[in-house]
């Protein structure tokens, strides 16, 4: 996704309460591409079922210690 699609997922995400702000980063993926970093505590099924929505893609890490969001 791009920046700006990555600022409105972040201010949904937060608006719906469905994530700390402190705990969240946009991150380059690729040249132009951008990703959603969140750390901490999230509601994994929330947040899955808001990002299918806009067709984005979500990873957890093995230790589930941050989920990524992404356009693939």
């Amino acid at each position: 996704m791009d920046r700006l699609e990555a600022m409105a997922m972040l201010k949904e995400l937060i608006n719906c309460k469905l994530v700390d702000p402190t705990h969240i980063n946009i991150m380059l993926k690729t040249p132009e591409h951008y990703q959603v970093q969140i750390k901490g505590e999230y509601n994994i099924q929330e947040i899955e079922k808001h990002a299918r929505k806009h067709g984005l893609t979500i990873e957890e890490d093995k230790e589930r210690k941050y989920l990524v969001i992404y356009k693939q």
